[in-house]
């Protein structure tokens, strides 16, 4: 098994892996359709979890019926979350100290997440943690999911990253699968959220860590 430290990138999700944002993002879609008039299904959760905001919308629109554009739907559900983003969502424990220490070691590092930019840069900025990565890689930038397996490599290509020099931070069981499936060593953090996928988190991960203390 390799050690993270032979590694000379890092791509990090955010959401779940560096702050702890998934709270906000549980019930969102749920209110936002109940605000719509539409009652939403018991798996709506789990079943956003793997969606971009695009993929989201289509399927309020063409499943659930939703009488609204795509953009318009992207709006309304981001901007009901984009303040807890600007004023309140922490960094998880830990979180700083290893960017600290990873940036002095000479890590290269970006993020690549499902989140939008307008929202996550104030967030970076807040949190002093924006001078620590190289670039923002959003799905929405690159037109990609993360239930595709190509959106690793491609965050990697854009970067100039090679694969076997890059290991990848996932909280998100699917995440950590897609990212396995594209050929990375993957780092599985803890977080509540998928406590339900815990054991097999745990199996596929190439390292597992409940805190980034442990990386310290």
């Amino acid at each position: 098994m390799r050690d993270l430290m032979e590694f000379e990138n890092y791509i990090f999700d955010l959401d779940g892996t560096l702050i702890d944002s998934m709270p906000v993002w549980d019930n969102i879609g749920y209110d936002f359709l109940l605000s719509k008039g539409i009652n939403p299904p018991d798996n709506l959760s789990e079943r956003l979890k793997t969606m971009s905001f695009e993929e989201a919308a289509l399927y309020f629109i063409n499943e659930l019926k939703l009488n609204m554009s795509v953009p318009d739907i992207i709006k309304g559900v981001t901007e009901t979350s984009a303040d807890k983003y600007r004023y309140d969502i922490p960094l998880k424990k830990y979180v700083f100290e290893f960017l600290k220490k990873s940036a002095d070691e000479n890590k290269r590092m970006c993020i690549l997440t499902a989140s939008e930019e307008y929202y996550v840069i104030p967030l970076l900025k807040r949190l002093n943690i924006d001078k620590y990565f190289k670039k923002l890689i959003t799905c929405t930038s690159i037109s990609m999911s993360k239930s595709s397996f190509e959106i690793y490599q491609k965050a990697a290509d854009i970067m100039g990253f090679e694969k076997e020099k890059t290991a990848v931070f996932e909280d998100a069981y699917h995440g950590i699968i897609n990212s396995k499936k594209a050929g990375f060593y993957t780092v599985g953090v803890y977080d509540s959220n998928e406590k339900e996928n815990m054991d097999e988190i745990k199996k596929i991960s190439d390292k597992f860590i409940m805190s980034f203390k442990e990386l310290l």
